[in-house]
């Protein structure tokens, strides 16, 4: 029996010299502690780097433009050959040469010539030019704010919606019969159903050549 007794408080030892050995407390609920996460990989940051922000302005810059007093989101546009960024359809400023804060005080004062009593303009660069070949271009005219032209390409793609949503709507903007023109052929889309119905399985990237036409919304008496 003795022996039995000196067993088995060997055996018990060794259990605590084991939890022990593992850093783990008997009886204890804690998990133990996480893994740290592995480091995300360098290349993984590229599309995350920040433009500097007196980068001068070259042909085939993608940037943002926004008037403040408009009270409505920023439109993506490029800037030009000739180093022109049109401002809807209002004209072009030339602003090639120039940092994002110089761009901005030109079309500021361009505006206040002839179009505006006040305009705070902030312009951001999204993208730098990589390459020389032109963009793609669609068109929006109609019911919006913001008519004219709008450029994208493979890296900055740019959906039926997106366009519209950038031209600016009106209430009395008919978004259940946008009209898109491809290749000589008119189709009609609700664009209502997409932004605000949660269908973005009806939205269409957009093609270079394409034509978008806002209607007026009907007046129901």
């Amino acid at each position: 029996m003795r022996r039995f007794f000196q067993f088995l408080g060997a055996l018990c030892a060794a259990g605590i010299l084991s939890a022990s050995a593992q850093n783990v407390i008997p009886g204890n609920k804690r998990p133990p502690e996480a893994e740290p996460l592995p480091a995300a990989p360098a290349g993984e940051m590229s599309s995350g780097k920040v433009i500097p922000a007196d980068s001068p302005l070259v042909p085939g810059d993608f940037v943002s433009v926004q008037i403040v007093e408009d009270r409505q989101d920023p439109w993506k546009t490029i800037v030009t050959d000739a180093g022109e960024i049109e401002i809807s359809n209002l004209g072009s400023v030339k602003v090639a040469g120039g940092t994002a804060a110089d761009a901005a005080s030109l079309v500021r004062n361009y505006l206040l010539k002839d179009y505006y009593k006040k305009a705070t303009v902030l312009v951001k660069i999204i993208r730098k030019s990589a390459t020389t070949n032109r963009p793609d271009k669609a068109t929006i005219a109609g019911k919006v704010g913001r008519p004219g032209p709008q450029y994208f390409n493979a890296a900055n793609p740019l959906k039926l919606s997106e366009a519209v949503i950038v031209a600016g709507t009106t209430v009395y903007s008919d978004l259940r019969r946008v009209q898109l023109t491809r290749g000589g052929v008119n189709t009609i889309y609700n664009v209502e159903e997409i932004t605000k119905g949660g269908r973005t399985d009806l939205d269409i990237p957009l093609k270079n050549g394409d034509q978008i036409f806002v209607r007026d919304k009907p007046i129901v008496f």
